[in-house]
């Protein structure tokens, strides 16, 4: 440090402001009066100048500072000021003189003035001035800045990962993860570095990569007891806002914390102000508050919140920090909140909130009892079940909890009890009921009448009314209904409108019901025959079931349309692994394992193996003849055996087997599964007959929404055609199942559709058939001088080419775009 100089350093708490003090005082040769500030000292004239001199010859002393010395100077008037100054050079006239003043920014007015006055005159003079500040202190007082103004400024900032590496090292040699969780752990500060390095030894913490994950708890316990400490030297209006602060979180409410703090606004601002500099406002300072205290505050909080009109779960969150039975509405709101808390998906958050309603004088303690077992059913948690069961002990006539109970059984897999809770009850219970037999046989009920859109469902799959009446009959409310009358249109061909309802469906449930929503959104865009979005709520789906895999019927439902995507893409091998990976025995007990066994049979048709392939068709036949559902639509496993029977020589079992699809379909009235069971029947049997089976499967296919079946029967109607000498007519089908199979992203059909069609000797030059794409380069040049206006004859001089075939390249290119002439083509041209 120089004489004649005045230096300001400055740094955020811990930074080792103080320590480059004690450094500057160590190496200097010379006389050193060193002062350290306080919030205390700002109401004390002159406090820090009777700090700096207090050890000085009285001799020495001019009868001008004598008053500031001893604290009795009414203000810092100019002789005063000149007083004490002449005090410094006199002091400095034996030795160079350094002056320290740690946390100027917390001086008194007075000394600053001074400090100030001396900065201005100590050039030249064998004085220097070093004063530490804090990083973002606010210090309104004008010498303040005219000191910084005459000052050179010097920053201490965090440590670097090299000089954190050192002070780790006593240690031991430390590894680069270690060194890095200490970084990232202290912010590379240097007082929070030296204490978490002691707080390590203390435990015995190797500085190893594998020891790397110790770092962070330690290290929050360290800055909590910085931070803490910190904070108690400040104003108490700091301390208290720093207290509220913590326990309502960032942004609180105004009204809130006014009413914590009780602080006017002036005061409140400006202690808001300093607690977010210091940043002061973490879980530590609430910590540090005695636990009576804080409980208090967190009882005030909850009061205050409420009164504002705070969400219940804010208010709740409170509550659980206070004692039971202060306030009449608190289990009111823990209740709520609860249910709202498992809404959000977080039901462990629920069930601490239902544990301390219970400690809340309750009305009913079995409806607390029903929320918190639904809460752990829904969080997976340990004891769901036997609180449900009591519960419902308590009160065996609320059907909620009987439902509720039902679910749980259902998780765990004791089908067996479902029907005797609830085939007795409701409506609404019954509706519950059919919802459990669509997985576990035990649980049909019988009757099941049609009151409910789930009763419709159940009446759906058994096949005993028409795609029409239950059309009819659907109503989406809430979520079992609109999932109930979802599926319900699904199955009938309405697949735009079941969207529509899957997304209205409220997604803040619990984990397994959302996979079911994006399971039941994945088989509608399936069944359209747009395998992308399909396979994109599929991968939804997964992400949730990945918190969950107690519910069978919802992962094997899943499984079975992943891997009849895998299929259509191509890859065999990915979907063997997948129908192998998910035959677990919880999904051989459920219906659904019927579409696992389809599915592995139309793989093993694809390898070629018609024997094994029929062997699976045959099993889940077997399987879904424990269940009373025959309709076709959700599950068609007899079209698959026909065809596997046909492969193998079987042709009168093949006809029987196509034959009672094609019934029970025509009974459903949908087109999907006719125009499926239709084209099965055709290709079992011979002759004109069969073509005639195969017209009508495209034409009833042709009026659904099923682009996908539609291809299929495309291509099967192609091959017959073409095997009866009619070339022309195959390569119009095969054409268009090219395309169809394309768009809907089916790479296997599109492949299978490609080769036949270049087994009638006039295979596409490309395999897309409409579009922009499917243009010939003669055939584009052709349509982009027609989009900008040209004529046939201008087209032709352009080309080079007879006017005749320009017309006929204008027909070819109107057929492909799907357009009737050229006012269409400029949109068409760059419109898929």
């Amino acid at each position: 440090m120089t004489p004649g100089t005045t230096t300001v350093v400055e740094g955020a708490p811990g930074t080792g402001k103080t320590a480059v003090l004690d450094d500057l005082v160590a190496h200097w040769e010379g006389t050193v009066v060193r002062a350290r500030c306080s919030a205390l000292d700002g109401d004390l004239p002159f406090g820090v100048v009777a700090q700096l001199f207090d050890l000085v010859d009285p001799d020495l002393v001019p009868a001008e500072a004598v008053r500031a010395l001893q604290l009795t100077a009414p203000a810092a008037d100019f002789a005063v000021l000149h007083g004490v100054y002449r005090l410094a050079a006199a002091l400095a006239g034996r030795e160079d003189l350094l002056v320290v003043v740690d946390d100027a920014h917390w001086a008194d007015a007075a000394s600053l003035r001074w400090l100030a006055y001396l900065a201005l005159r100590v050039q030249g003079l064998p004085i220097a001035v070093v004063l530490t500040v804090g990083t973002g202190e606010r210090c309104d007082d004008p010498s303040h800045g005219e000191i910084s103004a005459v000052s050179r400024r010097v920053v201490l900032g965090a440590l670097s990962h090299d000089a954190v590496a050192e002070l780790v090292s006593p240690l031991g040699t430390p590894s680069r993860a270690f060194v890095a969780a200490c970084v990232t752990a202290t912010g590379g500060n240097p007082l929070a570095v030296t204490r978490l390095v002691a707080a390590l030894a203390e435990d015995g913490v190797p500085p190893t990569a594998e020891s790397a994950w110790r770092v962070a708890e330690r290290g929050a316990e360290v800055l909590g007891g910085i931070t803490a400490a910190r904070l108690r030297r400040r104003p108490t209006a700091v301390v208290t806002v720093a207290h509220c602060l913590a326990a309502l979180g960032p942004s609180p409410h105004p009204g809130v914390l006014a009413d914590l703090t009780r602080l006017s606004p002036l005061e409140l601002a400006e202690a808001v102000r300093t607690v977010e500099l210091l940043g002061v406002a973490g879980p530590a300072v609430l910590d540090d508050m005695p636990a009576p205290a804080r409980a208090d505050l967190h009882l005030r909080a909850a009061r205050s919140l409420r009164a504002h009109g705070a969400p219940d779960r804010a208010v709740a969150d409170h509550l659980l920090e206070t004692s039971a039975g202060l306030e009449p509405w608190a289990g009111e709101v823990l209740d709520r909140a609860a249910q709202e808390a498992v809404n959000q998906g977080d039901p462990a958050g629920a069930a601490r909130l239902l544990w301390r309603a219970l400690r809340e004088p309750v009305a009913n303690p079995g409806h607390a009892l029903r929320l918190l077992g639904i809460a752990e059913l829904v969080g997976n948690l340990p004891g769901a079940t036997a609180r449900l069961r009591e519960a419902f002990q308590s009160d065996v006539d609320d059907e909620r909890t009987a439902v509720a109970l039902s679910y749980a059984l259902h998780a765990e897999g004791n089908a067996d009890g479902l029907t005797a809770l609830l085939s007795g009850g409701s409506p609404w219970a019954r509706a519950h009921l059919v919802v459990h037999g669509l997985a576990w046989q035990e649980a049909v009920p019988s009757p099941v009448p049609l009151d409910t859109p789930a009763g419709v469902l159940h009446h759906v799959m058994v096949g005993d009314i028409t795609a029409a009446e239950a059309v009819a009959r659907v109503s989406a409310g809430d979520v079992l209904s609109s999932l109930a009358s979802a599926m319900t249109l699904n199955l009938a061909d309405s697949l735009d409108e079941a969207l529509t309802v899957l997304d209205d469906v409220d997604r803040a449930q619990a984990p397994a019901l959302r996979a079911l929503t994006y399971v039941m959104r994945g088989n509608v865009q399936r069944r359209k025959g747009d395998l992308v979005s399909a396979r994109a709520d599929l991968e939804l789906a997964e992400d949730h079931l990945r918190q969950d895999r107690r519910w069978h019927a919802v992962s094997a439902w899943h499984a079975a349309l992943l891997a009849d995507i895998l299929l259509e893409e191509g890859r065999l091998d990915e979907a063997e692994s997948l129908i192998t990976a998910s035959s677990t025995d919880g999904a051989r007990r459920v219906w659904q394992y019927g579409g696992l066994l389809t599915v592995r049979g139309r793989l093993l048709t694809a390898r070629g193996d018609d024997h094994e392939a029929l062997e699976a068709f045959l099993a889940a036949g077997r399987h879904c003849a424990q269940w009373p559902y025959r309709n076709p639509a959700p599950l068609a496993w007899r079209s698959g055996a026909a065809l596997a029977c046909a492969a193998i020589g079987d042709s009168e079992r093949a006809r029987e087997l196509a034959v009672e699809e094609v019934a029970l379909a025509r009974a459903w009235g949908a087109p999907r599964a006719l125009g499926m069971a239709l084209r099965a029947e055709g290709r079992v049997t011979a002759g004109a007959a069969g073509r005639t089976l195969l017209e009508e499967a495209v034409a009833v296919l042709r009026n659904s929404p099923a682009r996908l079946e539609l291809a299929r029967a495309l291509v099967d109607l192609g091959v017959v055609v073409r095997r009866q000498g009619d070339t022309a007519g195959a390569r119009v089908c095969l054409r268009d199942a090219v395309d169809l199979a394309q768009k809907c992203g089916s790479a296997a059909m599109a492949a299978r559709a490609y080769s036949e069609l270049v087994a009638t000797n006039a295979g596409p030059r490309r395999m897309r058939q409409t579009g922009p794409t499917a243009l010939t380069p003669a055939e584009h040049q052709v349509a982009e001088l027609a989009a900008r206006g040209r004529t046939d004859e201008e087209i032709a001089s352009t080309l080079l080419i007879p006017e005749e075939a320009v017309e006929l390249a204008l027909s070819g290119i109107y057929r492909k775009l799907g357009v009737a002439g050229r006012l269409q083509l400029s949109n068409a041209l760059f419109v898929d």
